[in-house]
Formats: C-alpha cells, structure tokens, sequence
C-alpha cells in the first residue's frame, strides 16, 4: 500500500485543510495516510494512523505543494509528502464535510470544554477568535488589509463589537480564543462577561519565540470555539475558518469591515458553513460572501447557546 505523509510544515488548522485532499488521493489511489503530529495526543482523525516522518521517509517522496487535476492524477502507486492546503475542487468539494466527523477530541479535553460552557447557564454564546503572533496590526487605528498578507484585527475592535453585541441583548457571554496569553487582553477580561478554557498548552515547540504561541492547548480551544454560534472572527485566519465554518456547529462569522475605525467599527457578517478555506480568504482579502450590517446588527440573530451535543 503506497503511503502519504503529512508532518507539522503549517499550523493545525492548515494541516487539518491538507485533509480532504488526502483523503481524495486515498478513495482513488488507495494510499496509507501517515500524520507526524505532536497534537495527536489531544485528538486523533479516524482513517489515518500516527507515525514519523524521517530523512528516510523523504527519500523519493513526491512532494505535493500545489494540486491540480494533473497532478493529483499522476500520484497513483507513489510515495506522497503532502504539504497541499488546495486541490481539485471537482475533488473535494463533494467530501470536505465528511472531514469533520472523522476528528474526535480525547475525551477529558471534551468533558473540559462542555464544564467550561456549562458555567454559561443556558445564556447566548459569542466566541471571540483573536489571532495576532504571525498576524499583525498594520494601522493602529484601523483595520487595513493592505499591505500585509496576514491582517490581525486591532482589539479595540473585538471591544467595539462586543459592546454593540451587549447592547443587542444583554443576556449574551463570550467565549476567548487566543493566540498568546487571554489574561493579556485585559480590556476584555474586565469589561466584559468572558469565559476561557481552562486547559494548558504543553506543546513546548508552539513557546517562547513562536508566532503560534498560546498558552491554551489549542485543539481542545478549537473545539471549543467551534461550539459557539456566533463568533467575532480573524478573516484569512483558518483557525476562524474551521472553529466557525467546517466544525461544529454552523456559525455565524462577524468580521470587520476594511476601513473600520474606533469610531466606526464597520461590523460585516459571513456565512459559508460548509465552504473550503479559499472562499473564508476571499471574503476576507475581497469582501466576498459579507454583508455590511447596521449598527443596531439588523439581521444578526443573538439568541443560540453554545452547543456541544457534536462533541
């Protein structure tokens, strides 16, 4: 049986989109998926096995950096190295949702997310992704997208987003995803109804000096992110695209708009559960896929609870 590795080349969230494109290649060509990830003691993916990607492993693989139809059609029989986050879509358009059953959280990591959102007591639930690190601020005083292909959102729009929210229904809490440190967005923490996850990092190869950094471990943060129905996205982020738009429950993503200021946080919102990451970045980096809301959030339904039932 040929065999297809995949080893920690991105970040979880890129590496979980290298997924349906191995999972094309073995339903037509029969291969072995290999996964050299240290995040495998928090989760495991059904139809892979754990195992190490060496020098040896290398030799003569053929290594998949951009998949197209031609491509993907000469890899029957061959070693695979893939590093692909985009394939054919003819391919994978028609099994990425069959993807997320197959990731299944360890089971303390799950009973600590429905403990964490158990203290919610039935109230609303806003998720709040903010990725910084390798995401960077660009203007200080507004959110821009030019000039860097990797936009964070300053927090001082999460705070303006968060306050139109509570005076939208005031019954809402939110939940913090992070990169980094949660005790770190102060402003947050004090002004705020803001729950975290209370369950510590131990990849020590995402610390100091890494832009992945987080103290939280981040596949059970994912998971949890992920039961939230509502959530204040990083665009072009895959971890807001898979915690909002492939896992979970189906959510709905509020983003800022380019332009959007301390006085005008110009709030968009997106809803493309069940798309692959291109159309999360288009919408992101085009305005793809955003509707433009008021400020009273015409239109944005307040209401969900977190939902862990999919765990």
């Amino acid at each position: 049986m040929p065999k297809l590795y995949i080893e920690e080349f991105v970040g979880i969230t890129n590496r979980l989109e290298t997924l349906p494109l191995a999972f094309a290649i073995q339903q037509e060509f029969g291969h072995d998926i290999v996964l050299d990830w240290r995040e495998l003691d928090s989760f495991e993916v059904e139809g892979t096995r754990q195992g190490r990607v060496t020098w040896l492993t290398k030799l003569g693989a053929e290594r998949v950096r951009n998949c197209d139809e031609a491509v993907f059609n000469g890899l029957r029989g061959k070693k695979i190295l893939l590093r692909s986050l985009d394939g054919p879509p003819q391919r994978l358009d028609p099994i990425y949702m069959q993807i997320p059953p197959k990731l299944h959280l360890k089971q303390h990591l799950a009973d600590a997310v429905r403990e964490t959102f158990a203290k919610t007591a039935g109230r609303p639930v806003v998720g709040v992704h903010i990725r910084h690190g390798d995401f960077q601020v660009i203007d200080a005083d507004s959110y821009r997208i030019d000039g860097y292909e990797w936009p964070a959102v300053p927090v001082w729009w999460y705070e303006k987003a968060m306050e139109a929210l509570v005076r939208k229904n005031p019954e809402i809490c939110f939940f913090l995803s992070c990169t980094g440190d949660p005790a770190a967005y102060e402003s947050l923490m004090k002004n705020f109804d803001l729950i975290t996850l209370n369950q510590a990092s131990h990849y020590a190869y995402k610390n100091a000096g890494n832009d992945h950094h987080s103290l939280i471990n981040p596949v059970a943060d994912l998971f949890a992110l992920a039961c939230c129905p509502v959530v204040l996205a990083t665009p072009i982020s895959g971890y807001s695209h898979w915690a909002a738009n492939v896992l979970g429950v189906p959510a709905t993503c509020l983003v800022p708009l380019p332009g959007a200021t301390r006085t005008t946080p110009a709030i968009g919102m997106v809803n493309i559960h069940g798309s692959r990451l291109p159309r999360w970045r288009a919408a992101g980096r085009t305005g793809s896929d955003t509707v433009a809301l008021d400020d009273d959030l015409a239109g944005l339904e307040l209401g969900q609870t977190a939902d862990t039932g999919w765990l």
